[in-house]
């Protein structure tokens, strides 16, 4: 009787989930209209482009044909006019076919100065128009993405810190090096962005410095396509800001392959590691892996092995070690430098740096990294 009255209670009656029902229908209706949409302008995409492509070549054969001083200011209005509409064309079906999911990255090995060269090359005369010092940081490294959307993103970002920038003002694109990523930043001095506002400047629509939309300045999807197509490419990006500080956007790309293993000699290059373990291979390996990333190793199977090589005068940095050698091994070779225990995580649950076998080379390099900064910040 009471389990009777209980879902009695609960449950919902008829009219509500009739209400429920229908908004669940709308929605689904709304969701399959909006990729309907997305779906015939992204197919649409050439017929669309087309047109507009005539019509600045036909612009350009009247200017060329055409010497009169007042028509060739005419002229210069209509190619505004059609460059304003391109712009608009071009940015709405690029939001198309990425709702679409149309868009496919190509992943590659990228070389981040070719592509800072092609964004010199496409706005040095801008900010030179525009009397703003644009300075390009390249690192030597190449990162993992799709060059032809990254340039996009790249390009977004620095036509958006000129446009907000004053005159004699800066826009800088630095690469730095942030553990096994590159961070791509574009900072400037220019109107800054309210705390209040960065949450919406990813949105479709919004203008930075302008309560109602302005064609003459876009549409406000810039910023709302780099969104897209970061997520789309698995980056990262991030905004710090302060109206009237100016701005900086902070892209995070993984390295390749081989710069993020020269990252990690320079990181270990020289830190002197001991390796105990009582199996042969596991020393071997766990050896091998620390050589790669820089490291001087020696290794112990006992010990009276590391009692040995203390004799020598050794000393080590840091320790590795199996969690059955751990209690004699530590008070001979650790009375300063951190220790990794590396054990079946039975027995050693409460010591701080452990390491469950099989260890996953990630999560050792990043340990040893923590361990490596506290002794050397």
């Amino acid at each position: 009787m009471i389990e009777q009255r209980s879902f009695e209670r609960n449950s919902v009656p008829p009219n509500v989930a009739g209400a429920i029902h229908l908004l669940r229908e709308k929605k689904e209706q709304a969701e399959r209209a909006h990729r309907e949409k997305s779906q015939f302008l992204a197919m649409a995409s050439h017929d669309l482009r087309q047109p507009i492509h005539a019509l600045g070549l036909y612009v350009a054969e009247l200017r060329r044909r055409i010497p009169g001083e007042e028509e060739q200011r005419l002229i210069g209005q209509v190619e505004c006019s059609v460059d304003a509409i391109a712009q608009l064309i071009n940015s709405l079906l690029d939001m198309a076919k990425l709702d679409a999911g149309v868009v496919v990255p190509n992943q590659q090995s990228c070389d981040i100065s070719r592509i800072l060269d092609r964004i010199n090359g496409n706005f040095r005369m801008l900010a030179e128009a525009k009397q703003i010092r644009l300075v390009l940081r390249p690192l030597q490294d190449t990162i993992v993405s799709d060059p032809l959307m990254l340039e996009r993103i790249l390009m977004n970002l620095v036509g958006n810190a000129l446009k907000y920038t004053p005159p004699h003002g800066t826009v800088l694109v630095a690469c730095r090096r942030r553990d096994a990523d590159m961070s791509i930043e574009v900072r400037d001095n220019g109107i800054g962005i309210d705390r209040e506002k960065q949450s919406a400047i990813f949105s479709e629509y919004v203008q930075l410095n302008s309560p109602r939309l302005d064609a003459q300045q876009g549409l406000g999807l810039g910023l709302s396509i780099v969104d897209r197509l970061v997520k789309l490419l698995g980056h990262r990006i991030s905004l710090r800001s302060a109206s009237g500080k100016g701005s900086t956007f902070a892209l995070r790309v993984r390295m390749s392959i081989a710069n993020r293993q020269a990252v990690l000699v320079d990181r270990f290059a020289g830190k002197r590691l001991l390796v105990a373990d009582a199996d042969r291979q596991a020393r071997e390996s766990m050896a091998m892996l620390l050589a790669s990333w820089g490291c001087e190793v020696s290794v112990a199977r006992s010990s009276s092995a590391v009692r040995d090589l203390l004799k020598k005068g050794l000393r080590w940095d840091l320790l590795i070690c199996d969690a059955l050698l751990n209690e004699s091994v530590m008070k001979l070779a650790c009375r300063d430098a951190p220790c990794i225990l590396i054990g079946n995580g039975m027995h050693i649950m409460s010591e701080r740096h452990f390491l469950e076998k099989p260890v996953k080379p990630a999560k050792l390099r990043s340990l040893m990294q923590y361990l490596i900064q506290s002794i050397d910040p």
